[in-house]
């Protein structure tokens, strides 16, 4: 197929996912969906060629990603019923009552939501979870309400984004990374945003006169709260064992026992599942009827994103045995731009365009997937560029916008001034360090 063609082709499946979803507001699943279907056969795919896609892309992709995000969610919903976020959150405020640094309040608020997004998978509900604690962590030393709100995003912004298992979960998934690589990696990179985004809410903060009332300061009162170690765990002991399967596959025979069983705890859906049951065991004090209901609005809250994800897949798929991928990176290396920039740039636009993380997140990886090879780009180092990408720029369409500025009093110009900024800020942040990433390990 003619490179023009297909580079057609493609520019206008994606607009039309764009509007359907942000414009339109059909549910992206049928979108998806449907314009994959639309592509296959101006692609030239036939019709036996194209139901065997759909039902290989949507099963596919559930089989692993599906299940991950599964068990990732269901975490989230435990985390937050057995009030391991808020142990969390006070255990922050308690710690710098000890070290008599209380002026850094503001940052503790930070902290808690960079610590909480990834588990709870959703930079939204972090920030709804943890408001009522961060303006007790930012009262009584006159803190400005902006520049609470402004770190508590920051925080849960750069770790969704970056730190597995939140968003780099879809991607990574998608693209077939190495975890480990993503885990350590985005880590590293999420702290330097979460940084950037503390020193431009500070910035922007100076010039807002609003003060947070002051609220006493005692830790919420929950019955049967787990304690600080038993809050951590249930997201720490399924990363500990990713990243130790990672290390001992480098150093072990194949035949070794503790290979073969790491290999087994350490899958990524073993792991994750294990977290599941590990909150169980959190949640021992309450009846298991309750905990089964808590499991049962995990799988609700996930239902939506699975058959996103699922729909991406289905797309990923098309594309993959529509060859398209050849085309265009063949097409895309001739012009001379970069690939780690259109990797970023991609995943930029589609963010910008219709505002969602999630959609983001599969939707920009099944469009990338067939151009790796001929952009010189390997799996990992794509997951990072597309959750780089995907963090420029929270805006008006995107419902982060709308929850952090309701909750500091904001008005729609000072959102774009202070939130919209300090995303495209560390967006940008994220992009330099990336690259500075690929330089240091040319293997990576």
């Amino acid at each position: 197929m003619d490179a023009l063609v297909a580079l057609s082709i493609l520019g206008l499946g994606i607009a039309t996912i764009i509007v359907l979803t942000a414009k339109l507001r059909v549910n992206a699943f049928l979108s998806l969906t449907a314009i994959a279907v639309a592509m296959g056969f101006a692609l030239g795919l036939g019709p036996n060629a194209i139901i065997q896609d759909v039902m290989n892309g949507f099963g596919g992709t559930l089989g692993y990603i599906g299940l991950i995000f599964l068990a990732a969610t269901i975490i989230g919903v435990m985390l937050d019923k057995t009030g391991a976020t808020i142990v969390i959150a006070e255990s922050l405020l308690a710690l710098l009552r000890k070290l008599r640094l209380l002026s850094c309040r503001p940052l503790a608020a930070g902290i808690a939501g960079y610590l909480v997004a990834p588990p709870v998978a959703c930079n939204d509900t972090a920030f709804i979870i943890l408001s009522p604690v961060s303006r007790a962590l930012g009262s009584g030393g006159g803190s400005s309400a902006v520049l609470v709100s402004l770190i508590l995003a920051a925080g849960a912004y750069s770790s969704f984004k970056l730190v597995f298992p939140a968003a780099p979960l879809f991607a990574a998934s998608i693209f077939q990374a190495n975890l480990a690589q993503v885990i350590v990696f985005g880590f590293i990179v999420s702290l330097a945003v979460f940084a950037v985004g503390v020193l431009w809410a500070k910035f922007y903060g100076r010039h807002d006169t609003s003060k947070l009332a002051d609220t006493v300061e005692e830790p919420i009162k929950r019955d049967n709260l787990p304690t600080v170690l038993e809050s951590c765990a249930m997201i720490a002991v399924p990363v500990a064992l990713i990243l130790s399967r990672s290390v001992l596959d480098a150093y072990l025979q194949e035949s070794s026992l503790i290979r073969l069983s790491m290999d087994f705890l350490g899958h990524p859906v073993i792991a994750m599942f294990l977290g599941v049951g590990f909150g169980f065991l959190v949640a021992r004090r309450q009846p298991i009827e309750t905990i089964s209901q808590w499991v049962g609005e995990g799988l609700t809250r996930a239902a939506p994103v699975v058959a996103i994800i699922g729909a991406g897949g289905v797309l990923g798929q098309i594309l993959l045995d529509s060859n398209i991928g050849n085309v265009l990176g063949s097409s895309l290396s001739r012009i001379g731009i970069p690939g780690v920039l259109v990797i970023f740039l991609v995943a930029s636009i589609i963010k910008n365009a219709q505002g969602s993380s999630v959609v983001t997140m599969v939707t920009a990886p099944t469009i990338l997937l067939p151009l790796l090879p001929a952009l010189g780009v390997s799996p990992t180092l794509a997951t990072l560029l597309v959750s780089a990408g995907a963090m420029v720029t929270i805006n008006v369409n995107d419902s982060f916008f709308w929850v952090v500025t309701g909750a500091s009093h904001m008005t729609i110009d000072q959102g774009i001034k202070s939130l919209t900024m300090m995303s495209i800020i560390q967006g940008i942040t994220a992009l330099a360090l990336i690259l500075l990433i690929r330089a240091t390990f040319p293997a990576l």
